[in-house]
């Protein structure tokens, strides 16, 4: 059966960013008969250069995998490439083959009977891959005996995964009673039945809209259905591991930094923790007794992606470091890849190493090389604490000017918000909560790996630099567009511009100097005037009639961080001119980006 073809919009994004003529490989998901394309690499001039796809599929999340071919400018030889891929494509009987051309149209095809076919094909956005799919998240830890050579290391984890492979795990659903069992009689679920979905196991954990402790709520009885979902939800899986026949299930939660030798009987063999940490991507419409296979297979894609960072460790520093899976969701990327990196800083020979690795997905990618996004500060911050803050509110809040240039922020953000972590700071905070997310933003993106200060911190910081006096630590005095820029500076170590505008309705004028900021920098503006503070998220500007509208992020909002009923009441949304006071100055924190990767 010739199966439906949808593409994300992210893909379509990144085709229009290449402009040499090149070919790479597709990477999708396959669901009730849907092939969705959600990424693609690139393949260097030098093979040497590049990782092949053989070797990248293992940084997917598990059930992405390779789908067909990608082409821009002519692509005569496009069914012999197809041919050579079709063994390797698992998911799909029909390879799909994109042709861009040099005036950014898309073509599609499917590789039938060593012919190719066309075939239309659907955008998704980002909000409907949100809403279709979700993804189980696997931590765990394990221990690997073995020599410090590339074949010993090779041959113990194959050993591994065979026994991990064999029947000898289970798995089970954090805050249900849900276990995936599998052996020699099949895969079983208890807890559910298994013909019970996805989405029947989110209900467990998401019962009467409580927080999924990962996406933004989403409760039926206060915000209904018509919620444009914000993130992903993603629900945490335990493994356990049979250690004998009469043994009880040891769930599998150690963890352990060192690598350790053992020189008995003559032998130079060392123990390794290994910091298993994958993801898997599910329809919310798949059964739940399809997981366990999944989960297996998952448990073994990170131990193959953990076995080619330690070969190349070996080659590079002629020894094995513990390492750990860094999990990134680039800006403008689409989807999440895995990365394995040294856990300690190693000085000057790890920037080394790391460098080439994150050149080589740069290139692999067709990513700018001035903007972080493989670092380990890139590192997605999965919700670990209960915290229920909301990411990135605007994604649901829907455009003004259909004819407008639309310029919005660029990458990933938490709101921060009046009486948010159990602390008043109804009426004097607004300004100290913008620069919390300001703050949040560079964290997510890479550029800083520390806390969001408290309001005391950002107090006692400008007190130490003599901006303020002492009596300033513990009040309830505002701060301004000055300070935000100072703190920026301090914390995240990052410059900032400061626009000064005379009034209110001078703002009107400034559309394109916001639409530069956005498309140049793409951080959040924090904005002071009279005595408010207010966040921008972006800007539509129609250049032709000069109507212009703010995205506005509100900190003065005191209420749960329910995303209903942000966006209902219009904490977050557009604003026109004549929402900001005529009588009163402004000045705007605009920070920049460092040009590093």
């Amino acid at each position: 059966m010739t199966p439906k073809l949808k593409i994300s919009e992210f893909v379509l994004q990144r085709i229009a960013r290449v402009t040499s003529q090149c070919s790479g490989e597709l990477f999708g998901i396959m669901c009730r008969g849907t092939l969705t394309v959600l990424g693609f690499i690139l393949e260097g001039k030098e093979k040497s250069s590049t990782l092949n796809y053989s070797k990248v599929l293992n940084n997917f999340p598990t059930e992405i995998d390779l789908c067909g071919l990608i082409k821009f400018g002519p692509c005569t030889d496009a069914e012999a490439h197809l041919s050579e891929i079709l063994q390797d494509v698992d998911i799909t009987d029909n390879p799909v083959l994109l042709n861009c051309d040099a005036d950014g149209e898309v073509k599609a095809s499917l590789f039938k009977h060593s012919q190719l076919e066309a075939i239309s094909y659907e955008v998704v956005s980002e909000a409907d891959l949100f809403r279709d799919y979700m993804f189980l998240r696997l931590q765990c830890s394990l221990e690997l005996f073995c020599e410090q050579n590339e074949k010993s290391i090779s041959l113990s984890l194959f050993t591994l995964r065979k026994r991990l492979a064999s029947g000898n795990v289970a798995f089970s659903v954090a805050g249900t009673d849900v276990i995936l069992n599998g052996g020699s009689s099949g895969s079983q679920v208890i807890g559910l039945s298994p013909e019970d979905t996805m989405e029947s196991l989110l209900g467990l954990t998401a019962k009467t809209g409580e927080d999924d402790g990962f996406s933004a709520k989403i409760g039926k009885k206060k915000t209904g259905n018509n919620i444009i979902p914000t993130e992903y939800q993603v629900l945490n899986i335990n493994m356990l591991v049979k250690i004998s026949k009469d043994a009880q299930d040891e769930k599998l939660t150690r963890e352990a930094c060192n690598v350790t030798i053992d020189s008995k009987n003559g032998y130079n063999k060392i123990k390794i923790p290994l910091q298993v940490d994958v993801l898997s991507m599910l329809h919310r419409e798949t059964k739940v007794i399809l997981c366990y296979d999944i989960l297996v297979e998952s448990v073994c894609r990170s131990l193959r992606l953990i076995q080619s960072s330690f070969i190349e460790q070996l080659a590079f520093y002629k020894k094995v470091h513990v390492s750990k899976c860094y999990h990134m969701l680039p800006d403008g990327l689409g989807h999440f890849l895995t990365c394995v990196y040294p856990v300690r800083e190693l000085a000057e020979t790890e920037d080394e190493f790391l460098l080439e690795k994150r050149r080589s997905l740069h290139e692999q990618f067709g990513l700018r090389t001035n903007r972080p996004f493989f670092r380990k500060a890139n590192g997605f911050r999965f919700r670990q604490d209960g915290s229920k803050l909301l990411f990135n509110p605007h994604v649901g809040v829907k455009r003004q000017l259909t004819d407008g240039r639309l310029s919005l922020v660029q990458g990933r953000y938490s709101y921060h918000h009046y009486m948010q972590d159990g602390f008043n700071d109804d009426g004097w905070g607004c300004a100290y909560r913008s620069l919390q997310t300001l703050i949040s933003w560079f964290i997510y993106q890479g550029y800083a790996d520390v806390r969001i200060p408290t309001h005391n911190d950002i107090q006692k910081y400008l007190v130490q630099v003599g901006d303020k006096p002492s009596s300033f630590v513990g009040s309830r005095q505002w701060i301004g567009s000055t300070e935000v820029s100072m703190c920026l500076n301090e914390f995240v170590k990052v410059d900032s511009k400061i626009m000064h505008v005379s009034s209110g309705e001078e703002m009107a004028t400034k559309g394109s100097e916001l639409v530069y900021h956005f498309d140049t920098q793409g951080t959040p503006i924090m904005i002071g005037g009279g005595v408010l503070a207010h966040t921008i998220l972006g800007v539509d500007y129609d250049r032709n009639n000069g109507n212009l509208k703010f995205l506005i992020l509100d900190p003065h909002y005191t209420g749960l961080d329910e995303i209903g009923t942000v966006l209902a009441k219009g904490w977050c949304g557009w604003k026109g001119v004549e929402f900001w006071d005529k009588k009163a100055y402004y000045n705007l924190c605009m920070p920049q980006r460092p040009p590093v990767f």
